[in-house]
């Protein structure tokens, strides 16, 4: 590690999936890692992470767990905003109360730990907030509409708080990452009440991007990428961690006439 004070990193969802694998990057490179997990009990230690018992959604808790690690090491480096959920469904039939699940977590939780980290970093005249969003960022999914609106927000809102707070030295970066084989399969909600005319539309959907989770790579590679990311002085404000196919199809998008990558994103998940 190029520094010689371990920078503290602080990692929400860090129980499980790309949270974990980041968690055990960064602690094996010698930082102070801090997980969140709503399951693991405060001062629980795991794989070189110390854990704070903590829903993104719940403020109050959001500001506690900051704090904490705020008096634990005098000051917050660097903070990942990985906890998210998934969600497949067609958009017609998502509820409010489903489509607000996902915003809760993806989006409101992101701006929890924004507004509760900002302030000790301005303090400090440094820190990094690394969000966490998707390929699904760029580009409209069907059947995962209220998903990738969850991370197009996220994208919007990196953007411009990267323009506000760049005046303390605070970095804002976004990771936008492909497919990885997390639990992400087990926690994706579905939306429960469904159409016939949509029904097995969804399903096969719901079964192949289930399909390609599991024979994708596991996430150790965003672990490097942040853990070079933390290191550098001037970062850029978006990575993409993605195999070459998945990063093709974003140059492909931004090329192609709209409809005619309407149409070829359709016909990789058989609605043509």
């Amino acid at each position: 590690m190029k520094s010689q004070r371990a920078k503290v990193i602080l990692v929400t969802g860090a129980s499980s999936g790309i949270g974990r694998s980041v968690g055990v990057e960064l602690a094996n490179r010698g930082y102070r890692v801090y997980g969140t997990s709503r399951r693991n009990p405060t001062g629980f230690e795991e794989v070189g992470i110390h854990f704070i018992q903590m829903d993104v959604r719940d403020e109050s808790q959001v500001h506690e767990a900051v704090q904490y690690v705020i008096e634990k090491e005098g000051r917050l480096d660097v903070v990942v905003n990985n906890a998210g959920l998934g969600m497949v469904g067609p958009v017609e039939n998502t509820s409010d109360a489903e489509a607000r699940e996902i915003f809760d977590t993806n989006v409101f939780g992101v701006l929890n730990m924004c507004r509760a980290c900002i302030p000790q970093m301005r303090k400090q005249k440094n820190g990094y907030i690394i969000n966490i969003t998707s390929l699904a960022a760029q580009m409209g999914l069907p059947f995962r509409g209220i998903y990738s609106a969850s991370k197009f927000a996220v994208e919007g809102y990196s953007e411009s708080l990267s323009q506000e707070v760049t005046q303390f030295g605070i970095k804002v970066i976004i990771i936008e990452p492909g497919d990885f084989n997390t639990n992400i399969n087990q926690t994706r909600k579905v939306t429960a009440q469904v159409d016939p005319a949509y029904q097995n539309q969804s399903a096969e959907i719901l079964q192949q991007v289930c399909r390609e989770v599991a024979h994708a790579p596991t996430p150790e590679a965003i672990g490097r990428r942040i853990a070079s990311i933390i290191e550098m002085k001037h970062p850029a404000l978006r990575y993409r961690v993605a195999n070459l196919m998945q990063r093709f199809s974003l140059t492909l998008m931004r090329t192609l006439p709209g409809r005619v990558f309407e149409y070829l994103v359709m016909r990789h998940y058989k609605l043509k």
